[in-house]
C-alpha cells in the first residue's frame, strides 16, 4: 500500500491533536522563501525567516506566499566568534590545517568564468548585492520574542556553527524539536570550525539525533562531471564535500527525558510525529505514537503490563 508524505500532518492537523498553539519554524538563510513541505500545516504554521540580502527579503515580503511568516534583513550569528576562531587563524590553511578542497573543484571552476556571482543571477537579478549590517543571534532574538520555537533550518553557506553557538540557550532550555543544517565535512582543525564533527557535537549535547543526510559531492575541475542543474554546483560524482544534516529529537526512548531535561508533552509528541512524516520517516512516526506515554488521553488505552499504547 503506498503511503502519501504529508498525509499524517494533516490529519493531525485537522484534528487539532496537539492543541491551539501554531507550529513555529525559523529560517536561517531564507532566500528562496521556506520549503513547501511546511505549507502541510496550512494556517497553523507561523514563522521568520532571516537572510543578510536586502532585496531579497523585500521580494518574499512582497509576495507574502505564506500568510504566517515575516522575513526580516539580519546576519545571524554568535557574540563572540571571532575570538573562538580568530580570522588570522582561518585564513591560515596550514596553520589550522584545513583541507577544504572546494576551490579545486569543476564548480569553483565555472563559477570564476561566469561575469555575476550565483547570488546576483539568482536572488538579486543581476544586480549588485547589498546586505545588511544588522547582526543578531537567536537566543537575542528568541529572549526579545518570547516565541516558542519548534523548528530551525540553518543554511548560510558557511557560517552554520555560528548560528547555532548564538542559540545555546534557545536549544537547550527552549522546546525545539529539529534542526536541519548544512554541515561541510572538511575544513579547519579545531573546535569551533564550521565542519560536521563540530556540528554534530553540539547538536547531540543538546539532545538532538542525526536522523537523514542529504548529501553532496563535488567533481574535481582536472575531470568535470555534469551539474544537477544548470548553474555551477553539486554533481553525480566527485568527493562528498556538503550535506543537509536533519536533527531530530528521539522522544520514544523511555530516558529520554531525564537524560536531557525535556518535558515530553503531548503537543511535543504530535508535533515531532508530523516532522517525522514530513522528512519521509513514517516506521519513527509509528514507533513515536506506539510508545509514547504522553498522547491525548482520549484516544489511549495503556497496557498495565508492557506500557505500551494501543490505538
Amino acid at each position: 500500500m503506498s503511503r502519501r508524505r504529508e498525509a499524517l500532518t494533516e490529519r493531525i492537523v485537522e484534528l487539532g491533536l496537539w492543541g491551539e498553539s501554531p507550529f513555529f519554524l525559523v529560517d536561517v538563510g531564507c532566500s528562496g522563501g521556506i520549503e513547501r513541505r511546511w505549507r502541510s500545516f496550512g494556517t497553523r504554521l507561523q514563522g521568520v525567516g532571516f537572510d543578510p540580502l536586502v532585496a531579497e527579503i523585500e521580494r518574499l515580503n512582497t509576495l507574502r506566499a505564506d500568510a504566517g511568516v515575516v522575513y526580516e534583513a539580519a546576519c545571524v550569528t554568535c557574540h563572540n566568534y571571532e575570538e573562538r576562531l580568530p580570522s588570522a587563524e582561518r585564513v591560515d590553511r596550514v596553520r589550522c590545517r584545513d583541507n577544504q578542497p572546494f576551490h579545486r573543484t569543476s564548480s569553483f571552476a565555472a563559477l570564476g568564468r561566469r561575469a555575476t556571482s550565483y547570488t546576483q543571477e539568482v536572488f538579486n537579478a543581476g544586480a549588485p548585492v547589498v546586505m545588511t549590517e544588522r547582526h543578531l543571534t537567536l537566543d537575542d532574538w528568541a529572549a526579545q520574542n518570547q516565541r516558542p520555537v519548534d523548528f530551525v533550518k540553518v543554511d548560510t553557506d558557511g557560517h552554520d556553527i555560528a548560528v547555532l553557538l548564538g542559540a545555546e540557550r534557545l536549544l537547550s532550555e527552549g522546546g525545539v524539536l529539529g534542526v536541519k543544517i548544512e554541515a561541510q565535512f572538511h575544513g579547519p582543525i579545531h573546535p569551533f570550525a564550521n565542519t560536521f564533527h563540530n556540528i554534530d557535537g553540539i547538536l547531540r549535547n543538546h539532545g538532538f539525533t542525526l536522523f537523514d543526510l542529504n548529501q553532496r559531492r563535488y567533481s574535481r575541475a582536472a575531470l568535470p562531471d555534469a551539474f544537477f542543474a544548470s548553474r555551477p554546483g553539486r554533481t553525480r560524482t566527485g568527493q562528498l564535500l556538503w550535506g543537509d544534516a536533519l536533527y531530530l529529537r528521539d522522544l520514544a526512548p523511555a530516558d529520554y527525558e531525564h537524560m536531557f531535561a525535556f518535558h515530553v508533552s503531548s503537543e511535543r509528541v504530535m508535533k515531532l510525529a508530523c516532522l517525522f512524516d514530513l522528512f519521509d520517516l513514517p516506521d519513527c512516526a509509528a514507533e513515536l505514537l506506539t510508545w509514547s506515554r504522553e498522547l491525548p488521553s482520549a484516544r489511549r488505552s495503556r497496557s498495565t503490563r508492557s506500557g505500551r499504547i494501543a490505538w
